[in-house]
């Protein structure tokens, strides 16, 4: 006896409610109606404040499909820095706050050891590579007084970061927007050892510096050439030898003899 293709679809959609009504239903249920506790935001933060007790609450949400990185304690946000701006009501995500104080300049609070942060002038569109430099980015640095000078000091040099005239951070890898104007490149900050340093403030004070572009987006290669570069100024500035400390000879003192003849007491009578 053949079915009947309603009647059958008939069974489909009454066993298909049942599955909805008895499993997925109560799954579904369950998962919404758990509470967990997280840290919401009550009073708003800006971005590089230290978050305290009176800018967070703990509150009761849902657990449902709640970030794995969220805030869910007062101790995982209490003292730490806020990375981005926080409004009233915000959840904190652990990608949004630092152990470390943030500014504008993140690179400079991560200086090796033995190396310092130095600008140099951009004194032309063209030295400064017509606005184009980008943090990370490996430059050779050229001076020119009455000719150009290839300096063995700055064949490969890193650049932390590019700053206005007015001391804001350029960022040459995005388009400004259509109401904003791009900032012109003013100083160039890099990373240097002393030897660098003392180079660079010379030809500050002394002509024209002019930089070019070497690698960019590669850091491997930017190891390499670093590299390179100190072993350029381990050449240039070998370290001072420690001189050799010699072992004092002791005194010489004279040999006594001791002597064959010993003296008789002398005996009164």
């Amino acid at each position: 006896m053949k079915l009947n293709n309603r009647f059958l679809f008939g069974i489909l959609s009454i066993v298909l409610a049942a599955v909805i009504a008895f499993v997925a239903i109560p799954t579904i249920s369950r998962q919404t109606s758990g509470k967990e506790e997280i840290v919401r935001i009550k009073q708003p933060v800006a971005r590089g404040e230290i978050i305290v007790k009176d800018n967070i609450e703990v509150v009761e949400v849902g657990g449902y499909n709640l970030p794995a990185n969220i805030a869910r304690s007062e101790a995982d946000v209490l003292g730490l820095y806020a990375t981005a701006d926080f409004a009233v009501g915000d959840y904190i995500l652990s990608s949004k706050i630092s152990r470390l104080p943030v500014s504008s300049d993140i690179q400079l609070s991560t200086i090796p050891s033995g190396k310092v942060a130095i600008s140099l002038t951009v004194k032309t569109l063209a030295s400064g590579l017509s606005d184009k430099l980008q943090s990370e980015d490996i430059i050779r640095i050229y001076h020119f007084l009455d000719v150009a000078e290839d300096v063995p000091e700055l064949q490969f040099v890193k650049v932390l970061s590019v700053t206005s005239d007015d001391g804001v951070n350029v960022d040459n890898g995005e388009e400004p927007q259509a109401d904003e104007e791009k900032r012109q490149t003013a100083t160039i900050t890099v990373l240097a050892s002393p030897e660098q340093a003392k180079v660079i403030t010379g030809f500050e004070n002394d002509g024209t510096m002019h930089v070019a572009l070497i690698a960019r987006g590669n850091a491997e290669l930017a190891a390499e050439l670093l590299a390179t570069q100190d072993a350029i100024l381990l050449e240039l500035y070998p370290p001072a030898s420690e001189p050799e400390t010699e072992t004092p000879n002791p005194p010489e003192y004279p040999l006594v003899e001791p002597s064959s003849e010993l003296v008789q007491p002398e005996v009164q009578p």
